[in-house]
């Protein structure tokens, strides 16, 4: 997987990675102002509007709506890549275990697009001012962003000024997850491994990169999260092993048996969606109706009720071998999607690139007009 360059940071720092080095250099053009003006506080909601949802948190933060702020092209982003709103939760099984959610304003059709190097999209965490950027006095700065399959980068500076970051080796995790409609990008980090304090501030920013300059950036409005259960972290960090109970290294062999098969299920079905989701429609109608692509689908539907179990950490040891048996039977299963895919879906269709539109060959094997006829 390749490294990826991120965008300018709240203090005034443009970021490269490269390699395994990071460069940064200082960006005196930077209109810093917009990102003061730009953020509002936000009261943190304690409460939750259902009963399932208060079972299930600690603490729900949703920042503000509004307020949000982009650079000149950020109209040409991707709707894939435009954003929504930040999240921030703590689960009840685990004070220690905060999750911050980027909820994007449309779906992420396919989830391996998150690891695409065009695209630029992660969060901010610091504190413990609001304003401390502009004052230069930030007694921390963090930088997460999502690490191919599932684990997390977390960049760290000890003051605004720092013109070096490191990387922590605190063990983290991300997955993607939809709501309504909407895709949400969820961080799972250690409160305490991070050191992180009862407050601190937060955004996200999404950047792609299209071929012009500058690369569309939008960003989500800044506010505060308050954790009141910030004494819970430590009891439960402590209670779970501290850093090493963060690790894969401490799971058990079962499951690291069943993750590596759910990888490898996930994969293959992420890959035939992608398929899918670029073929015309004409095809994806066929494949609609199609019996073996239907029983394929439901295939899927299975695998992520057993990436929901195992996110939610709510498998038993005596309940994996189960879970193992389902996702190799669901791996046979998808011979059954390719098996549409090779009866339905021809060799080639037309593509217009201007439009970003697809149809079929003509019966003489020929594309219309504007269109030019390309691998399925």
């Amino acid at each position: 997987m390749s490294h990826r360059a991120l965008p300018t940071s709240p203090s005034e720092l443009i970021i490269t990675e490269i390699g395994d080095k990071i460069q940064v250099k200082r960006n005196t053009s930077l209109v810093l102002k917009r990102f003061l003006l730009a953020i509002v506080i936000l009261i943190p909601s304690f409460t939750n509007s259902t009963a399932s949802a208060a079972e299930e948190y600690l603490l729900s933060v949703d920042m503000n709506l509004i307020d949000q702020w982009s650079n000149n092209n950020a109209n040409l982003l991707p709707n894939s890549a435009k954003l929504k709103q930040v999240r921030y939760r703590i689960p009840r099984s685990n004070p220690d275990n905060l999750i911050g959610q980027i909820v994007l304003d449309y779906p992420i059709s396919d989830k391996q697009e998150l690891y695409n190097s065009k695209w630029n999209v992660g969060l901010w965490i610091y504190g413990q001012a609001l304003y401390c950027v502009g004052d230069k006095n930030c007694d921390f700065i963090l930088n997460v962003y999502a690490k191919y399959p599932k684990s997390i980068s977390v960049l760290t500076w000890k003051k605004s000024t720092d013109e070096k970051s490191v990387t922590s080796d605190c063990p983290g995790s991300h997955y993607i997850s939809n709501e309504d409609g909407k895709s949400i990008i969820n961080y799972s980090m250690s409160i305490s491994c991070l050191n992180l304090p009862k407050q601190f501030a937060s955004y996200a920013y999404s950047g792609y990169d299209i071929g012009i300059t500058p690369t569309p950036y939008d960003f989500t409005a800044g506010g505060y999260v308050e954790n009141p259960f910030h004494q819970l972290a430590k009891i439960s960090y402590d209670k779970n092993g501290g850093k090493g109970g963060l690790s894969r290294l401490n799971k058990s062999e079962a499951m690291e048996k069943l993750e590596s098969s759910v990888e490898k299920a996930r994969l293959s079905f992420d890959n035939l969606n992608y398929k899918y989701q670029n073929l015309a429609p004409q095809i994806q109608s066929k494949l609609d109706s199609s019996r073996d692509w239907k029983y394929f689908l439901a295939m899927d539907e299975q695998l992520l009720e057993i990436e929901s179990k195992i996110e939610n950490i709510s498998l038993s040891d005596t309940q994996i071998p189960n879970e193992v048996s389902r996702v190799i039977k669901i791996i046979n299963s998808q011979t059954s999607g390719l098996r549409a895919i090779m009866k339905l879906v021809p060799s080639h269709q037309c593509y217009n690139e201007a439009e970003d539109l697809r149809t079929i060959l003509s019966k003489s094997k020929t594309c219309p007009r504007g269109f030019k006829k390309v691998k399925t």
